[in-house]
């Protein structure tokens, strides 16, 4: 007699309560958002930032640690108390994804020429400039880019790209399966896909689309602009898109002495989602 399949927990809401951190924190997003709405009070605030990025990375220089986006070398990397944040590089603002993405271009460790990026990080841009070999097409729905796109209808031919970057993008999604059958589409037979969400593998996706307070969505799925937290089921969800879909931590792609110097979160997960040549077929389907 077959076993069961082993039942899954169930995920929750990120936070039990709105606490005063929480609600300190969402009022700074909101306030960030009303400034990048105004030019000029853009402008001053990334010179500010700028400025106070200069002054970290004067103040933390040293040898423990190294950003491989940037280049710095500090003796530990910046934190962000509010939100909790850890691992910021001092100099450019990375966090660990970012570093965990920059480490995998430049070792060629995500083949393909032409690039679809979507969300691009600012931060990126001069590794970019290293990397001759790759053709880089930008996307943003709201944030300046090469192409003005929506992620769930994109106006773009089949197979138009060989590797495509989506870092921290479906979780802002409420389609987030449409979207992934668009990457899909988008991404020609044998192409590569690097997929990274705030992710818990212990559970199951949380999503519920009658939270739409920005309060209720920093306690419910962890930021104020978030629509869920992705959990165990997350890598069905790519395989019905018709990737083939590898699942791999920090930990396991890098060696010790890189995720220490690099400052990586061990447990993040990227997911690696190929498509499939033409004569085969996603794992797990018939």
């Amino acid at each position: 007699m077959a076993s069961a399949a082993p039942t899954r927990a169930k995920g929750g809401p990120t936070y039990d309560r709105a606490t005063v951190r929480l609600r300190v924190a969402v009022a700074l997003a909101r306030a960030l958002e009303w400034v990048l709405r105004h030019h000029r009070l853009a402008r001053l605030l990334y010179k500010l930032a700028d400025a106070k990025a200069r002054l970290s990375s004067v103040f933390l220089r040293g040898e423990g640690r190294e950003c491989p986006c940037c280049g710095g070398r500090f003796r530990r990397m910046s934190r962000r108390r509010i939100s909790d944040w850890i691992g910021i590089c001092p100099r450019c603002r990375s966090f660990s994804r970012h570093r965990a993405i920059a480490l995998l271009l430049a070792g060629g460790d995500l083949p393909g020429r032409r690039l679809l990026h979507f969300a691009p990080e600012p931060l990126l841009a001069p590794l970019f400039a290293r990397l001759p070999g790759i053709e880089r097409v930008t996307a943003d729905l709201y944030v300046p880019a090469d192409l003005r796109l929506d992620i769930c209808r994109m106006d773009l031919p089949d197979a138009s790209f060989d590797l495509i970057l989506c870092s921290h993008v479906l979780e802002h999604v409420p389609e987030d399966r449409v979207a992934m059958r668009e990457l899909r589409r988008v991404l020609a037979d044998g192409g590569l896909a690097l997929i990274m969400v705030p992710y818990r593998p212990a559970v199951t996706t949380y999503e519920d689309p009658s939270i739409t307070s920005p309060l209720g969505r920093m306690v419910a799925f962890g930021q104020q602009d978030h629509v869920r937290f992705y959990g165990s089921d997350l890598p069905e969800r790519l395989r019905e898109a018709g990737f083939e879909v590898e699942d791999r931590t920090a930990a396991e792609i890098f060696d010790a002495a890189t995720v220490e110097r690099c400052e990586l979160r061990t447990a993040e997960h990227l997911f690696l989602c190929r498509a499939p040549v033409a004569s085969e077929s996603p794992a797990g389907t018939a």
